[in-house]
């Protein structure tokens, strides 16, 4: 997914528009804990020309699948997800936060990529998951936990369950 300065002269109205599949490699993901695949992945979106700015602005559109590892099992987990974002590239150097056209071509499969990566839950659970349990200890949801907390006298305060105050 590039362009060249010269066919985004080219254009109508100097816009490109595109709609495309991706399927990104799986080594892509190795070196990463949080993401495990993308599966489905389609961009669309276009791209403009700004000729008195020097600037591409790029309106992008995402959605697909992650694949990603349940908190609790450490199982694959799909999980879809969907996000847009407008993306400024500029042929010069510049101070502003924009990206930078390398050679006067517009790159825009880096760029997907960070927007992907963003969109990462930051923990994920499958659903009708079977919580381990061992001997002695169990994993149990936040909700369990709190009904049981609420039930259990502190036992530092049980001693007083004893004492009755006197009436005068």
């Amino acid at each position: 997914m590039r362009w060249s300065k010269l066919e985004l002269l080219r254009a109508s109205e100097h816009t490109i528009t595109f709609d495309d599949s991706l399927s990104f490699d799986a080594s892509a993901f190795s070196a990463m804990n949080q993401i495990r695949g993308l599966n489905d992945v389609r961009v669309s979106g276009k791209l403009r020309y700004d000729s008195d700015e020097d600037r591409v602005f790029a309106d992008i559109e995402i959605g697909g699948i992650m694949i990603l590892p349940c908190a609790v099992t450490n199982e694959d987990v799909p999980y879809e997800f969907e996000t847009a974002s407008t993306e400024v590239f500029a042929f010069t150097k510049s101070n502003d936060d924009v990206h930078e056209a390398k050679g006067d071509v517009v790159e825009l499969l880096p760029v997907i990529f960070q927007l992907i990566l963003m969109e990462i839950p930051l923990k994920v659970v499958k659903n009708e998951v079977t919580y381990p349990k061992g001997n002695g200890w169990e994993v149990m949801k936040e909700s369990d936990y709190q009904k049981q907390k609420k039930d259990e006298i502190d036992p530092r305060l049980a001693k007083l369950m004893e004492f009755k105050a006197e009436e005068d």
